[in-house]
């Protein structure tokens, strides 16, 4: 079923943006980062010039207060940004859709209670929980744990977050998946536990947990986007003096999200700063909608080709329900008997 996604202009335009740049932000390391060097000082047109340089005086993007290239932030932090986005994803999809089968096999009156807890919280912005958790334990963190269990501790919290509302929406495609007849059917033959739904289940819900999955990744990099606003960088953040004695914190694996929210300061003075990481994240978010909606397609197409070829079936198995009556379908037969 998944197979025309391959085909299908839009899904392959994102597809191939996303391994691309995944490509060249993984070679960034061993071929560029060693010839890269912070420029301190240009000479234009006579005049001795400090950072922040514009994208005319130091092309393509221009560099920060520190004299840094700004498309070595866009390369060095995609493959941060891109890949925390999908671990968080997938563990919020996988461990939702376990939970999600358990809550099944409880009370209705259980799953309502939860369902009804969950939808009430939908109206508070999923940012303002993330910040709440995540800014009050920097302080504690970044002195005393490493960078990479700081990043771990921000991964399950982040995980933990979305959860409840896939829960919901995984719950209640469950319900309707095992009101289907040919569930039914197996039900009545014998099909129990973890084979019922590993061969009927899971199989019929694929596509669309697939879609979900896409939707899930535009969702936690908007909520990056949030966090960097907020002053939350993913993975920690050092210290770099801009000026002598003015510090200012940076992301320390460059993601794109906390170079977003450094930048925020530099909107006025420095607007070309906090446009490219903002211009990178809005494509690749473009670029997961692209294969989300190709994928979409595919579902729903799938779905009116199964309606018509069981519609055309039926007119085939049943002629007299389209109405058609074929000339020698009756037979009348003379009765003797009437006449003596």
């Amino acid at each position: 079923m998944l197979r025309p996604l391959w085909k299908m202009p839009k899904f392959l335009t994102g597809f191939i943006f996303l391994s691309g740049l995944l490509t060249i932000s993984f070679l960034y390391e061993p071929l560029l980062k060693d010839g890269i060097e912070t420029v301190s000082f240009l000479h234009i047109d006579g005049t001795t010039v400090g950072p922040p340089f514009t994208p005319l005086e130091l092309p393509p993007l221009g560099s920060d207060r520190v004299g840094t290239p700004i498309w070595t932030y866009v390369v060095q932090g995609a493959k941060y940004t891109i890949l925390l986005g999908l671990i968080i994803s997938l563990l919020q999809i996988v461990l939702s859709l376990l939970f999600s089968i358990v809550m099944t096999r409880f009370s209705k009156g259980m799953v309502h209670v939860f369902e009804e807890i969950v939808e009430s919280m939908i109206y508070i912005p999923m940012a303002v929980i993330a910040f709440m958790l995540l800014f009050p334990i920097r302080f504690v963190v970044d002195a005393e744990v490493e960078p990479a269990k700081y990043l771990m501790i921000q991964i399950f919290l982040l995980t933990i977050i979305g959860m409840p509302q896939i829960m919901v929406v995984l719950i209640k495609e469950i319900k309707k998946a095992l009101q289907e007849e040919f569930v039914l059917s197996s039900k009545t033959l014998g099909a129990r536990g973890w084979y019922l739904y590993r061969r009927h289940i899971l199989k019929n819900l694929l596509p669309r947990i697939m879609l979900l999955f896409f939707q899930r990744n535009v969702s936690v990099l908007v909520l990056f986007a949030h966090l960097g606003f907020f002053g939350v960088l993913l993975g920690g953040g050092v210290e770099k003096e801009i000026m002598v004695g003015e510090p200012r914190l940076f992301s320390l694996s460059n993601e794109w999200a906390g170079n977003i929210g450094n930048a925020r300061i530099e909107i006025m003075t420095g607007p070309w700063i906090i446009f490219a990481p903002l211009a990178a994240l809005s494509l690749t978010v473009l670029a997961y909608n692209m294969m989300a909606d190709s994928l979409q397609g595919v579902i729903l197409g799938g779905n009116v080709s199964r309606k018509r070829k069981n519609r055309k079936n039926v007119k085939h198995d049943y002629p007299i329900m389209s109405g058609q009556v074929e000339k020698d379908q009756f037979t009348f037969k003379r009765d003797h008997t009437l006449n003596g």
